[in-house]
């Protein structure tokens, strides 16, 4: 097993989808639990990326029609001009293919962590995004604090920068990082309507059919 060796197949994987008109948004913590950490045997979250070829419109409709999908309630950083300081905050809601535990490390990263789309609330620039809640067709189904909400998001950008790091890849001004999962995913059914919100930044919602 080798992290370097799957990050490596995930940045060849995004650089054809850039060379095929994609443009780059960022970058995505997976597994930030520490539960599927020691399953896998890592030693800390691994990084995927985010591209305009997954960047769905606040409200969207997703299908359902190529299989199960579960979403990730998620805090959404920006980048500074240096790259390395964080400017503003979004709320985030991550599509993602179910969890595959059972595959190794290098196949996880090589599919680049299970993600297929993600979806940006507003754009807020305040360093903390306040206590939150997970809707699922309007009623509450996870509420989260502050502390846990805003923890750890300083951590999560340096945990990506390690990863690229590793490959000679790095950061850059503006981008944008998924920090990882707030609460349990939520697997979609058709009709559902997922809705994440924090109070210091709104709200965004996916609906699915």
């Amino acid at each position: 097993m080798s992290i370097e060796r799957g990050t490596t197949a995930m940045l060849v994987r995004r650089r054809e989808m850039l060379a095929q008109g994609a443009e780059p948004v960022g970058w995505k913590i997976g597994f930030n639990v520490s539960a599927a950490q020691e399953k896998l045997g890592i030693d800390g979250p691994l990084a995927g990326f985010l591209s305009s070829d997954g960047l769905l419109e606040d409200g969207a409709e997703v299908s359902l029609d190529d299989g199960p999908l579960v979403i990730e309630s998620e805090v959404a950083v920006e980048l500074g001009p240096d790259a390395r300081s964080i400017v503003a905050l979004l709320p985030a809601l991550e599509v993602a293919d179910p969890l595959d535990l059972d595959q190794d490390v290098e196949t996880i990263l090589a599919g680049n962590i299970f993600h297929r789309a993600v979806a940006f609330g507003p754009r807020v620039e305040t360093n903390a995004p306040g206590a939150g809640r997970i809707l699922v067709n309007g009623e509450i189904e996870h509420a989260m604090a502050p502390a846990e909400t805003g923890a750890h998001l300083e951590e999560m950008v340096e945990a990506v920068r390690r990863r690229l790091a590793a490959v000679d890849e790095d950061l850059q001004p503006g981008q944008r990082i998924i920090t990882g999962v707030l609460a349990p995913p939520h697997v979609a059914h058709p009709g559902d309507r997922v809705r994440l919100e924090l109070d210091a930044l709104g709200g965004v919602e996916l609906r699915f059919a």
